[in-house]
């Protein structure tokens, strides 16, 4: 290949392991000259260096190839006949396909009858960066001339074609953002409204602009760009709603410091305001920024009882996804009733919005409507991927492992824990992240991983110190409990779940510590603590009749038996396997557990293995160690050969976005589309069913739909 061992050692260095890098770079060294060569190895990031290093040989190519690669780079679309007609609009002259081969040949392009294609979208910004500005502008012009039938993509064309400002292609500009956000190109409408607010003159119309841009590249995750937009929007002249709208920006992308009700109180103006001038929509985002204050860390009466009178203020809003969801997450236990009928008459299904979708299963987790939250969050989590709205992408993949925590479905949790942490780092939401590690410690605790889950806890427990972090302090202590549960310690357990439920206590949260009523009874009932559980469970009682709350309703069928006399702890087991559990397994198969070891207590040991034998099956199915060594110790103790420890599941064999994977390739998603979803690109795609078809003793992609239960 002409390259000597320095050269390869300096491939390799700037390389880094970028595997384009490792493809091109070579080619780039062995063709190109020392001008290339200096460029590829200037301390410059490497995209750049490669932008730079794929210019210098686009230098080498045709004119007409040249003119064929800055139309493909500058068009939207992978359209060969777009190119083509581009192409002899900019050059002035007749062109064919033949134009196209010495760019095929360089390695930069594919191409067939229909479809022209860069090999990598560095290779497109070298083109674009190989070019100078009048040569992009005539690029741009040729395209708008071509696409005269597509208003919504000339627009954008000519926005690049002129020189300085001008309002009537600004106007064009903005209206055709709705165009692409309605054809699922959010990307594109966020360029849109940017350029349309470059070439507007009218200072406070170009900072609304930016700050609608703002607002989607939020959704997109891109956090980098929504600072700089506000930023730019700020410097403008702007309305007081705007204002309010660059209020708000600024509290969905810093997310504040926990327990300020001060804050609070500023968003919940804000919100008022902008409802008396007619800007519901607005005014309901700073009510939702408001109730998720509230909902990290307790805020003070004065301050919730603020957000929920600017709630109900809003007449006819009262329906609305975000109205539910604002005054669900601010006082789930006092609304939760009322919160609950309007989600039940709510039907999934039917909602096609995604921003409603995470909204209402937000606000169905606030008030313990798990069921209905699994349905609301899945429906949200599919249109995310659709629409690569990878900023709001953490918040329902974190909700939606807690959800599934409390169901059951603990492979779900793992997956959903995974991709949420990911994404919550990436994008910049350190609430988000905590969130996800919060729940992973919980779920830790409750799959008898109790080092982790107790490490977890302790780091959680160390960053949220202060009084006011309710949530991240009660799920710590949830995570403790359980790892101490799983692993047979009692009175540990009940010392640090107590607290939970004590609404004096700092670390109580007035939903998330609902979810702790089983684990207290356990350890109650084991550790000499029955009289205080029960004081405890009283409470709950009351609680469940006021709020109607399912999580509540359904963690008590677990804590009355276990906690009940023998002469009423039957008839109560019995009342609550009664109860359609259908989608909570966790807690049906833990009134399993209960009742079986109750049988065997009293000598009834033929009856005693039919509950234990079921509790075993779902304890071995989600995972759940601790409790399915329990179970298997009751069975042997009613005299069943049991083995020390069942087959593991392929499926635990597989990491969680091996399993992401499998279950979208048994949906029938082809790799292209599984990528889409996941962001992967196709190929890694095809790697992973490779490894994942040996896991699961399957031969081809058409069993893994019988083997995970596809469609």
């Amino acid at each position: 290949d002409g390259l000597t061992g320095a050269d390869r050692r300096t491939i390799l260095n700037h390389a880094r392991g970028n595997p384009l890098a490792l493809v091109e770079l070579p080619v780039i060294w062995g063709s190109a000259g020392a001008e290339v060569r200096r460029a590829v190895s200037a301390m410059v990031p490497l995209s750049t260096r490669l932008e730079r290093a794929f210019a210098a040989r686009i230098q080498e190519l045709p004119a007409a190839t040249r003119d064929a690669l800055l139309i493909a780079a500058v068009n939207a679309e992978e359209s060969l006949i777009e190119v083509l007609a581009g192409t002899a609009i900019l050059s002035d002259s007749r062109v064919t396909t033949e134009i196209l081969e010495p760019a095929q040949q360089a390695h930069l392009i594919t191409y067939d009858e229909v479809i022209i294609r860069f090999r990598h979208p560095l290779i497109r910004s070298g083109v674009l960066y190989s070019e100078p500005l009048s040569r992009r502008q005539a690029a741009h012009a040729a395209m708008n001339d071509v696409l005269l039938s597509y208003p919504y993509r000339c627009v954008w064309h000519q926005a690049q074609a002129v020189d300085g400002p001008d309002d009537n292609v600004a106007d064009l500009l903005e209206a055709s953002h709705l165009e692409s956000i309605a054809r699922g190109s959010v990307a594109i409408a966020v360029a849109a409204l940017e350029r349309s607010a470059q070439l507007t003159t009218d200072s406070r119309r170009r900072g609304r602009r930016l700050l609608v841009a703002a607002q989607l590249a939020f959704a997109l995750g891109d956090n980098d760009r929504v600072s700089r937009l506000v930023e730019a929007a700020e410097g403008n002249d702007l309305s007081d709603l705007d204002l309010a709208r660059a209020e708000w920006m600024r509290e969905i992308f810093s997310e504040g410091k926990l327990g300020d009700s001060t804050r609070i109180l500023e968003l919940c103006e804000f919100a008022a305001r902008c409802a008396e001038s007619g800007e519901h929509d607005l005014a309901l985002d700073l009510l939702a920024g408001a109730s998720l204050r509230s909902w990290w860390a307790v805020a003070d009466p004065a301050a919730r009882d603020r957000v929920i009178t600017v709630a109900e203020s809003l007449t006819g809003l009262q329906d609305n996804p975000l109205c539910i969801r604002a005054i669900a997450a601010t006082e789930p236990l006092v609304r939760g009733r009322q919160t609950g009928l309007r989600l039940a008459a709510i039907n999934a299904g039917s909602v096609a919005d995604v921003d409603q979708l995470r909204d209402l299963g937000m606000a169905a987790r606030a008030v313990g409507a798990e069921v209905l939250a699994a349905g609301f969050l899945d429906s949200a989590e599919s249109k995310l991927r659709e629409q690569g709205k990878l900023g709001l992408l953490p918040h329902v993949l974190t909700v939606q492992a807690a959800v599934c925590l409390d169901l059951g479905d603990w492979r779900r949790t793992a997956h959903s824990l995974e991709e949420a942490h990911r994404l919550a780092a990436e994008t910049n939401q350190p609430n988000w992240e905590f969130g996800a590690a919060a729940v992973e410690a919980m779920f830790n605790g409750l799959t008898g991983n109790t080092e982790k889950a107790l490490r977890r806890a302790e780091d959680l427990e160390r960053t949220f110190s202060q009084p006011k972090s309710n949530v991240f302090r009660s799920l710590a202590l949830i995570a403790r409990g359980a790892a101490y549960l799983s692993a047979g310690q009692h009175a540990p357990a009940y010392a640090v779940l107590e607290p939970l439920l004590d609404p004096s206590d700092p670390r109580h949260h007035p939903r998330e510590s609902y979810s702790a009523i089983m684990l207290l009874a356990e350890a109650g009932a084991g550790s000499g603590s029955r009289a205080a559980a029960r004081a405890v469970v009283a409470r709950m009682e009351i609680l469940a009749e006021t709020t109607q709350s399912p999580v509540i309703a359904v963690q008590l069928l677990y804590a009355r038996p276990v906690l009940a006399d023998d002469d009423d702890a039957e008839r109560l087991f019995r009342l609550g396997l009664a109860q359609d559990l259908t989608r909570w397994p966790w807690p049906r198969a833990r009134i399993q557990l209960a009742y079986g070891d109750w049988l065997r207590r009293n000598r009834r040991l033929a009856e005693s293995r039919e509950p234990l034998r079921s509790a075993l099956a779902t304890f071995d199915l989600i995972g759940a160690t601790g409790w399915a060594r329990q179970a298997r110790v009751g069975l042997r103790a009613a005299g069943e050969r049991v083995s020390a420890t069942s087959a593991a599941p392929a499926e635990s064999q597989m990491t969680a976005q091996e399993m992401q994977i499998a279950r979208l390739a048994a949906e029938g998603l082809s790799n292209r589309e599984i990528g889409q979803r996941l962001y992967l690109s196709p190929r890694t795609v095809g790697s992973h069913l490779y490894r994942i078809f040996p896991k699961l003793g399957i031969r081809s992609r058409s069993q893994l739909s019988a083997h995970l239960g596809g469609p």
